[in-house]
């Protein structure tokens, strides 16, 4: 796909190399090669995680009031970037799928799941670490990942049901579009 062109049904990755991609890119976050939708849906990942990072930022018991207060405003804006990207997303698969106005309508769109899938990636990543020989509490965490990683796999299926659902008519979803007002 060449910038600018529309994608097209097989311009779009499965869903197990997306997650691949993602947990290489949460792993290392300065590893940033891709571009079109599976770049946007990293560029979704990387922003949910620097929101994960600000909320643990804002939930540090030593953390005071004005720190509070700057970290709560930058995840404000990080919603509104994660807005427009879940927007992007709906919209390259939007372009990529003939949907049939017919079709019974999803609860939610691609990338709506795209956003749940970048949160349980970090989640797990994290817990990982948290499971890691000689973490505090290690055999607590150690005892989600079999959980996490149903959910993980569930969660997969789920979206690439979605799309092939959607590209074979059988179902269809309404592009993401953010109405709040942010920093007003």
């Amino acid at each position: 796909m060449s910038p600018g062109d529309a994608p097209s049904r097989e311009d779009l990755p499965p869903t197990r190399e997306v997650v691949a991609e993602l947990q290489r890119v949460v792993r290392d976050p300065e590893r940033r090669l891709e571009r079109g939708l599976l770049g946007l849906v990293v560029d979704l990942l990387l922003s949910n995680l620097e929101q994960w990072n600000l909320e643990s930022r804002s939930r540090d018991a030593a953390a005071d009031d004005a720190v509070v207060a700057q970290t709560k405003r930058a995840i404000d804006a990080l919603n509104g970037r994660r807005h427009q990207l879940v927007e992007a997303i709906d919209a390259a698969f939007d372009r990529a799928l003939a949907q049939t106005a017919a079709a019974p309508l999803a609860t939610e769109s691609p990338g709506m799941a795209f956003d749940r899938l970048t949160v349980l990636v970090i989640r797990v990543h994290h817990t990982e670490l948290a499971a890691g020989e000689g973490a505090p509490d290690a055999d607590v965490y150690a005892a989600r990942l079999p959980v996490l990683h149903r959910q993980l796999a569930a969660l997969e299926r789920a979206i690439d049901g979605l799309v092939d659902d959607c590209g074979q008519g059988r179902r269809r979803f309404v592009p993401y579009e953010s109405l709040k007002l942010y920093e007003k």
